[in-house]
């Protein structure tokens, strides 16, 4: 045979590969999933990527619709070849759903995707292969949706192509959604990274492309005996099995079941690659045994150590291909570049290009549908010449290019920074937790129109740089940082390693480049996938800096802004993030940091900047009060920058639908006493403090004198008057200076309560679940200038889980540890043996740093898999060392109940704000208020200091009991108990949940 013959049976072979194909999804979920997915998870750029490099004239579609119902009138109109279903659609649960498109369309497979395994629970007896084929876990990692469709393609491809193309066939068996869908992407991306490394060099895009369909397939296994028929199915193509070892096996989780399935292998190939997961370091002995290699799923370097197994194990051969090739041209990566080259590209590329429907498909694959489409209806004889073509292909690229729809994320072009953008988007990767919020923030603000609404109030949110995970993931292996980021414990040293290195060349001209534009005070923001998740959202354990950015010297500023980036970075691996991150359920390997660049709101004031007010709002009002209604949300507010809020300090909090009930105003004492008294302001002086190791070292505390001084305390403040006791609303008079927002709240000179009620009403549908938002206002001094609303990121509030039904039975107070009427969560807690606990009667607010240093100590002591109740004066995690406990997250993290305890001395508001409280609720704590007001409310103080000492120090004292305590929490009504041991049997449990 020839070799132009031998040449066209393999082209031929390899076009017949992956006959069943991927080419229309149906998306079925909540406008908020869809952006999220498409925005930050790139779906369709993924997608796109997997079929241009299968199918080179078809660009793949994806169809969403919001309702099951909406979904079941798309299906019944088109054919489709996959839908992806997300938990939240609003008519109907995911099952039923699943059920009614099999039902209809058998062949058509149905995959759920969820945010966390913990929502497969209420699911978990429902859940059959009749309704969803397969659950995947999406964690902000956005190769999980190409994982998807391969999953597919290869299930049903692998048998034809095995027998035409003689392809080879990995398999793994995991039943774990999370953990398959953490490892199968690694693997995925291994195989493809090895099989374009070992192509033959001289091959051309179209022979690379064509090769890629006889990468080997990877086949999931879930079952002993759907493992045991896969591996009959590859037989000699198998390359080798990655398996766990506890899964199911004659219908039932058998501990043993990956070591059974070695063996049968071993019967039938002793030499194949067999690795064995385990989250048991002691398996590996008997791994080794069976002459298999084994990997530590708690291991921090998992995916590191998965992805050397696949390159030494599974053996690819170099891959030669022959064919007569023309010389290169021009190369274009970014539509600016593919502008550039069409001015001089030969007439006969173009030609050939346009007639095959290139340049349609090039745009289709970065996004640019719009214009994709229309030039996939050009012909090229709709022109009198070539030099016509080239010409209107000019324009319509460069119309592409000029026009920036509102709301969109813009890639950098290299070139230049379009000063039109709000949402810029420099180095690949995802955008992290905070940039998604962020972007979808910017989405919601241009589609909903809330400027049209509000007139006299300028809506937006500030111009954003979002420095995607592929720049954290290079600098981290460039500097060969990983590992010993991972392993150590010394601060000072983590922060001289990471400042020592280089951030990428690209990042760093871009940088210089936005520097030239930018002039105002930035701030420098951690964004991890891991970040603002309504599950486990990590709030606020990672570095933000603020930068000044005010020096004259170009090189001074873009110096500043490149360390405040590595100290970002260097945050993900500080010893309260890796405590923070263990206690969540992930591993630290598993988080990918993006950065958040973002131009400061506020006003400049002498030698400080912050904005006029700052703010927080919830669609859930945990604790309302007089006629509120708890779905009708809670708002934060304080004077000067967020700060105030996030640390739990005295703000004002307030219902957006009754902005004039204040409850902790309900007197001019009680106003005096819990009125903010400080403030929080850059000051722009100040920024090499941060990079001394001071994180908010230029974030000072001032006073309100500043304030009123600065012209910025008359828009939100009132002044308790010296002469007859009485509040005023302005501040021409003598007395106390307030923050009590009247002006804003009671006589609607900015219209914040009605911003907020739109925004919690559009965030919820949205969403499709409860929802918070952050911003910053301003009133500015020149009064021409219209106030402004900037919106700083919008998240989904920490699941929820009042659905439950749980019932508190009355004991009687001997049976019970504590009482509580003011308690978050719901749930009965039977497996809390320890309780850590401050001494009332030697609490010093003088003293409580060393209290919290106590409390760390025990709680870095407590055996991992244990957790405790913890109680303690005042509020926990408060900065204010006077208001009660001021302890780190990493200092409480294996905590499982939290207890605040108030007395008549000690009137301490519940910390319902901040970072605190957002992990208190996204690790679903048990979160007990014991106040003073409240007759039931109680501490059997008696009893916990006659149980002798586990532990024991001069103000906290660690009790460690022989049975568990029973912890009940009723979040309909807000009631708490804890009863003690011999209590346990007397109360009804009702429907047994988790806080």
């Amino acid at each position: 045979m020839s070799r132009s013959k031998a040449e066209t049976v393999q082209r031929l072979q390899y076009h017949d590969l992956m006959l069943y194909r991927v080419h229309e999804i149906l998306l079925v979920s909540s406008p908020y999933d869809a952006y999220i997915l498409e925005e930050d998870g790139r779906l369709t750029e993924q997608i796109l990527t997997e079929y241009l490099g299968m199918n080179l004239s078809y660009a793949p579609r994806v169809w969403r619709a919001s309702t099951a119902g909406v979904a079941m009138t798309l299906l019944s109109e088109r054919k489709f070849d996959l839908v992806i279903t997300l938990l939240r659609i609003p008519d109907m649960d995911p099952v039923t759903f699943g059920t009614k498109v099999k039902e209809k369309y058998p062949r058509i497979p149905v995959v759920l995707l969820i945010y966390d395994t913990s929502e497969l629970l209420p699911l978990q007896s429902q859940l059959h292969e009749e309704a969803i084929d397969k659950v995947f876990v999406w964690s902000g990692n956005s190769n999980v949706f190409p994982v998807i469709i391969k999953y597919v393609e290869d299930k049903l491809n692998v048998v034809r192509d095995i027998e035409k193309g003689d392809v080879r066939v990995i398999i793994v068996v995991e039943d774990n959604p999370r953990y398959y869908s953490i490892i199968l992407p690694r693997i995925y991306s291994e195989v493809l990274y090895l099989t374009r490394k070992l192509m033959d060099k001289s091959l051309n895009d179209t022979h690379r492309l064509l090769r890629l369909r006889a990468r080997p397939k990877i086949l999931l296994s879930s079952t002993f005996e759907e493992a045991q028929e896969n591996v009959e199915i590859c037989k000699d193509n198998l390359l080798g099995i990655i398996s766990d070892v506890r899964f199911p096996r004659d219908g039932k989780l058998d501990d043993n079941a990956g070591f059974e399935l070695a063996k049968w292998v071993r019967e039938r190939d002793e030499h194949l690659p067999f690795l064995i997961q385990s989250t048991h370091a002691d398996a590996e002995l008997k791994v080794r045994e069976l002459d298999a290699e084994f990997l530590n799923k708690r291991s921090r370097t998992m995916l590191q150590d998965l992805g050397d197994f696949v390159r030494e194990n599974f053996g690819f051969g170099d891959f030669v291909f022959r064919y007569e090739s023309g010389e290169e041209a021009a190369r274009a990566s970014t539509l600016l570049e593919l502008e550039g080259c069409l001015a001089s590209a030969p007439e006969a590329s173009i030609i050939s290009h346009a007639t095959k429907n290139h340049f349609s498909n090039w745009l289709a694959a970065r996004g640019e549908f719009w214009i994709a489409s229309r030039m996939r209806h050009v012909e090229v004889s709709d022109f009198d010449t070539p030099d016509d073509l080239r010409a209107y292909l000019i324009e319509a690229i460069d119309t592409t290019r000029s026009v920036r729809h509102a709301g969109r994320v813009v890639d950098y072009t290299y070139a230049s920074i379009d000063p039109t953008a709000t949402f810029l988007r420099v180095r690949g990767g995802s955008l992290g937790g905070k940039a998604r919020g962020l972007a979808f923030a910017n989405s919601l603000v241009s589609e909903e129109n809330l400027n049209k609404r509000f007139p006299d109030v300028e809506i937006h949110i500030p111009r954003v740089v979002a420095i995607g995970t592929d720049e954290f993931e290079d600098f981290l292996r460039n500097d060969d940082l990983l590992d010993f980021a991972l392993q150590t414990s010394d601060p000072e040293e983590l922060r001289k390693r990471f400042l020592a290195a280089n951030l990428s060349k690209e990042l760093t001209k871009f940088l210089k480049s936005y520097l030239k534009d930018i002039k105002t005070p930035i701030a420098v923001r951690s964004s991890g996938l891991l970040e603002d998740m309504q599950y486990h959202s990590l709030a606020g354990i990672y570095g933000t800096y603020m930068l000044s950015n005010s020096s004259k010297s170009l090189s001074s500023r873009l110096e500043n802004l490149c360390n405040a980036i590595k100290l970002v970075y260097a945050s993900t691996f500080s010893e309260e993030a890796k405590s923070t991150v263990d206690a969540s359920g992930h591993r630290l390997e598993d988080e990918k940091m993006a950065v958040i660049v973002q131009e400061l709101v506020g006003q400049t004031y002498g030698s400080r900047f912050y904005p006029t007010f700052s703010g927080m709002t919830r669609s859930l009002n945990y604790y309302p009060v007089s006629y509120m209604k708890r779905e009708e949300g809670i708002a934060y507010t304080a004077l000067g920058l967020g700060k105030m809020i996030t640390e739990g300090g005295r703000v004002l909090c307030f219902s957006p639908e009754y902005p004039s009930i204040l409850p902790q105003f309900y007197s001019p004492e009680v106003m005096l006493e819990n009125s903010q008294r400080e403030f929080y302001a850059l000051d722009l002086n100040k920024d090499d403090s941060i990079l001394d190791g001071i994180e908010e070292g230029n974030i000072v505390k001032y006073a309100l004198k500043e304030a009123e001084e600065d012209g910025s305390l008359r828009h939100v403040g009132s002044v308790l008057t010296s002469e007859d006791n009485i509040v005023r609303d302005s501040l021409r008079y003598k007395g106390a200076r307030l923050v009590t927002f009247a002006n804003v709240l009671k006589m609607n000179s900015y219209p914040l309560a009605g911003i907020l009620r739109e925004l919690l009403k559009m965030g919820y549908q949205a969403l499709g679940c409860a929802v918070e938002f952050e911003f910053a206002c301003n009133i500015f001094k020149d009064p021409e200038r219209k106030p402004e609303f900037c919106l700083l990121q919008i998240r989904p509030m920490a699941v929820d889980t009042l659905h439950q039904e749980i019932n508190i039975e009355t004991l009687s107070r001997d049976q019970l540890v504590c009482q509580s009427a003011l308690a978050l969560g719901n749930g009965f807690i039977e497996d809390i043996e320890d309780i850590i606990y401050v001494r009332p009667e030697v609490f010093d607010p003088g003293k409580s740093r060393t209290m919290a240093s106590q409390v760390g100590d025990f709680n870095k002591e407590m055996p991992s898999g244990r957790r405790y109740l913890l109680i303690g004066p005042g509020r926990w995690g408060s900065a204010d060392p006077w208001l009660g406990i001021p302890v780190g997250w990493g200092q409480i993290s294996r905590s499982k109940v939290i207890i605040e305890v108030g007395s008549k001395d000690l009137r301490i508001d519940p910390s319902f704000g901040g970072h605190f409280f957002q992990n208190v609720t996204s690790f679903n704590l048990g979160y007990l208020t014991i106040g003073y007001r409240d007759r039931r409310d109680f501490v059997d103080w008696e009893w916990l200091e006659s149980l002798p000492p586990y532990r024991d120090s001069p103000f906290v004292k660690w009790v460690r009991l022989d049975e568990p305590l029973s912890i009940w929490i009723d979040g309909r009504s807000g009631d708490a108990v804890v009863a003690k041991p011999h209590a346990r049997d007397q109360i009804s449990k009702g429907n047994d949940g988790n806080s």
